[in-house]
């Protein structure tokens, strides 16, 4: 029996190991070097505008996750109806995403010529490519071009602020890559493919005062065993276990654990020396890629916006060459947001594709913006409300060739035995694939 686990790293992955191998009666402690608690998931309300820093919305479609929902006492925020209407731009007007048959037939945003390489898809029988492709070389081939630009472009930008010319298909979206590779088509594959019995409908959540309500509850029921502004520095592996060297105001402490759970950043990883020395797997990790983002949360008068806001959003993409990737109607996807009679909006800016937009003083990022706002959804007016958040580091990027980082991860594991882990560059970027990671490694090593 594994007595006692140190756990590095207080964002939703260490959260979620905590919570799993204290449900096992596993004694587990864990250490954040910042003064707060949940990492990227940060909710702030200012004048009764509730910003989300990070994620704005988590996607619910596993029983574990809503088990562990329902174990905390969390209310659930369900989206509204119509966030399932998604606007992608095209000639520098909003369209709809197509959501039924009927929409698919008639909507101008793809051509027909694409229209049927769609419908055909699930009779293509394509040779894949000996080598690794990128998510564009995979979509091109199974759909055509348009269809890259249109729809898997867009997406793109809005969840991995990424480039699909340069996104692995096999390590960034593994399903589709196992879809094709079971069944010889994707659409058929989804079909085809029998339901995971964990599965359940898929819901669009948060919840009430926004989702680091999530990671708050989690803090709090274990409190006494999480510490914040606590560095880890050192490592030392030894026959018992580890021993870990940490400073706490200042000082440096030595604590004794049988087993060590890491969910820290790739790039943080360098920071701590292994039996006291710099430990040349670490380094390595570093260069997994994280590109920065800007989310720039405006409020408005609601009669200032010409737009109805009815949906999701705005994804918008890279060959319309506009400044930001997308826009969240975040007012109108879930209640009480902003105060009565007021709009907010949350745009997206930076990423891969704009690298050069972190660099900008916040007048030129803003005159950006309100340029792409006016084309858009027809706003002339200044907001009444601003808020921005830059990441300088934001989401880990499956590139090709993402597999070698697998085999670092795999060889540090075996050259350190007891030493785990977690995160969001391993097996998923989402909330949900973080906490189902930490599930899974607590349940098989535990």
């Amino acid at each position: 029996m594994h007595k006692n686990i140190c756990i590095i790293g207080g964002g939703i992955s260490g959260l979620t190991a905590l919570y799993y191998l204290r449900k096992k009666g596993l004694k587990a402690t864990l250490f954040e070097v910042s003064s707060q608690i949940g990492g990227v998931i940060q909710t702030k309300n200012i004048d009764n505008f509730i910003i989300e820093k990070g994620p704005n919305t988590m996607l619910l479609s596993d029983q574990r996750t809503l088990d562990m929902i329902k174990d905390l006492e969390l209310s659930i925020e369900n989206a509204s109806p119509y966030s399932n209407k998604r606007y992608i731009v095209k000639n520098r007007k909003c369209l709809s995403l197509p959501i039924s048959i009927f929409n698919f037939i008639t909507t101008s945003l793809f051509s027909f010529p694409t229209k049927f390489k769609i419908l055909i898809e699930v009779f293509k029988r394509n040779k894949k490519s000996s080598n690794e492709e990128s998510i564009s070389q995979f979509f091109i081939r199974r759909f055509g071009k348009e269809f890259l630009d249109y729809a898997i472009n867009p997406f793109i930008a809005g969840t991995y602020a990424g480039d699909p010319d340069i996104l692995s298909i096999k390590y960034a979206f593994p399903k589709l890559y196992e879809l094709e590779s079971k069944y010889g088509s994707v659409i058929g594959g989804l079909v085809k493919e029998k339901k995971d019995i964990n599965k359940i409908k898929r819901q669009t959540i948060s919840f009430n005062g926004g989702i680091n309500t999530f990671t708050q509850k989690l803090a709090k029921r274990y409190k006494e065993s999480i510490f914040t502004k606590s560095q880890v520095k050192d490592i030392s592996k030894h026959k018992d276990g580890y021993t870990i060297t940490l400073k706490q105001n200042n000082e440096l402490k030595t604590l004794n654990y049988d087993k060590v759970i890491c969910t820290i950043p790739a790039y943080s990883l360098k920071k701590i020396t292994v039996n006291g020395r710099s430990f040349k797997d670490f380094t390595t990790l570093n260069k997994i890629n994280y590109p920065s983002i800007i989310s720039i949360s405006l409020g408005y008068n609601s009669e200032s916006i010409p737009h109805n806001l009815s949906g999701f959003g705005v994804l918008v993409p890279k060959c319309e060459n506009m400044n930001i990737l997308g826009i969240l109607f975040s007012s109108s996807l879930f209640k009480n947001r902003a105060p009565k009679g007021k709009s907010l909006l949350t745009i997206f800016m930076g990423g891969s594709r704009h690298p050069e937009h972190c660099k900008l003083s916040k007048e030129e990022r803003y005159s950006l913006v309100y340029k792409d706002l006016e084309k858009l959804l027809g706003i002339k007016s200044k907001p009444i409300f601003n808020y921005e958040t830059i990441w300088e580091k934001s989401i880990p990027q499956y590139h090709l060739g993402y597999g070698h980082y697998n085999k670092i991860l795999g060889i540090i594991e075996l050259k350190l035995p007891g030493f785990y882990f977690a995160g969001n560059f391993v097996n998923g970027i989402s909330i949900q694939d973080t906490i189902l990671n930490s599930m899974n490694l607590i349940n098989e090593k535990f």
